[in-house]
């Protein structure tokens, strides 16, 4: 599964994930549209690949996930369109995007007001 992780170019950037193969679209939006949730998903996702659970499922704002131990299947709840994944690709798309949210807010955090005093005097 081939994607890149691209950054919205806006006041609060939010990345979202591209993938070479639309047929994983849904996976992208899953992501984004319930990136609040990232840490209950990845903590399913998690019980499930450590044999800890059988199965999993998360209901967020626009879609539910079924996670078994070799498929995740994500479903649109409001138009009913479905996608299922390998669950081992399922986890390394969701840590990357992790990972990307996570350098966004480091990125967010240098740029405050309260940092920016430090730059101030360094002219390149």
């Amino acid at each position: 599964m081939k994607y890149e992780i691209k950054i919205t170019e806006q006041k609060h950037p939010v990345p979202y994930v591209v993938f070479e193969d639309e047929k994983f679209d849904l996976l992208g939006e899953f992501l984004l549209a319930e990136r609040s949730f990232r840490r209950e998903i990845l903590s399913a996702t998690n019980d499930v690949d450590l044999g800890m659970s059988e199965s999993e499922s998360f209901t967020g704002n626009a879609f539910s996930l079924e996670i078994s131990k070799d498929n995740c299947k994500i479903t649109n709840d409001g138009d009913g369109r479905e996608l299922t994944v390998g669950t081992e690709d399922f986890k390394a798309v969701l840590l990357d995007y992790i990972y990307a949210l996570r350098v966004i807010k480091v990125k967010e955090k240098m740029a405050s007001p309260e940092h920016r005093h430090e730059h101030e005097h360094h002219h390149h």
